[in-house]
């Protein structure tokens, strides 16, 4: 199945031209920017190429001019994009030769019909690549030097250091979780912080008596009670004992 280079800064642009495109069988790249595209065109060696022409830096104008001057990728059809709100120059694109135009975001059917037959005539091109071996086709060289590539800047580098972290990112991501789950394995439970409860019991205070005076020591203090029998003494009595003669008893009228 034919290969699809998709160029464009917008993520929702990609996600839509790759989903649609990917459940028609295509097999399809997806790059953010010209000089991503650029270096990524030996490797992915596409059918065709979409290409915005609202782009920070180079746009889909220089990509599709570039692709028409290199010999080596005569057979790439491109179809320059640009959104609704977005001006596409149709006199630029007649200049740099584009074999198509299309407007964002991407209906099916409308990108469908755009790609299907340009990637039918790109790959009748391809197979009339001259064989140089069995099983192996020769690319016809560049004539000429491209200055449109040749220099080598700090967008470039930064495009390649981008592609190297993209076809990296998932054996990346790989190794990094097996250290982080082994750090985790061999890792011994740290103590806990909390303060430990105390395990005995504070011990009773005893309590303190009241002061002499005070209402409380009155109100408990009980004095014990002493019974007096009085006890008549008489000249002639010793230790209580009479040893005189009777006296008397009186009358109810005298103790009264």
């Amino acid at each position: 199945m034919s290969r699809i280079l998709l160029v464009d800064d917008s993520p929702h642009a990609q996600r839509m031209g790759e989903r649609i495109l990917s459940e028609e069988g295509y097999e399809v790249v997806t790059v953010s920017n010209a000089d991503s595209a650029l270096i990524r065109l030996d490797d992915v060696d596409p059918d065709v190429v979409l290409a915005d022409v609202v782009m920070p830096g180079r746009t889909g104008y220089e990509i599709c001019q570039y692709l028409k001057m290199s010999p080596r990728h005569r057979h790439v059809r491109v179809i320059l994009t640009a959104g609704v709100m977005e001006t596409l120059d149709e006199a630029a694109a007649v200049r740099v030769e584009a074999d198509g135009t299309l407007r964002k975001p991407f209906e099916a059917s409308a990108l469908l019909a755009a790609v299907k037959p340009l990637a039918e005539a790109a790959a009748q091109d391809r197979a009339a690549l001259v064989p140089r071996e069995p099983g192996a086709r020769e690319r016809v060289p560049a004539v000429a030097a491209v200055p449109f590539v040749a220099v080598v800047d700090e967008e470039q580098v930064r495009a390649a250091v981008t592609v190297a972290l993209d076809a990296s990112m998932a054996v990346m991501v790989e190794e990094i979780a097996k250290r982080v789950l082994a750090s985790l394995a061999t890792r011994k439970p740290e103590p806990a912080t909390a303060p430990a409860l105390a395990t005995t019991p504070a011990p009773l205070e005893a309590p303190q008596a009241a002061p002499p005076d005070s209402p409380a020591s009155h109100a408990t203090r009980m004095e014990p009670v002493r019974r007096v029998s009085p006890l008549r003494h008489r000249s002639g009595s010793i230790l209580g004992l009479d040893i005189s003669r009777p006296e008397p008893e009186s009358s109810e009228t005298d103790r009264e």
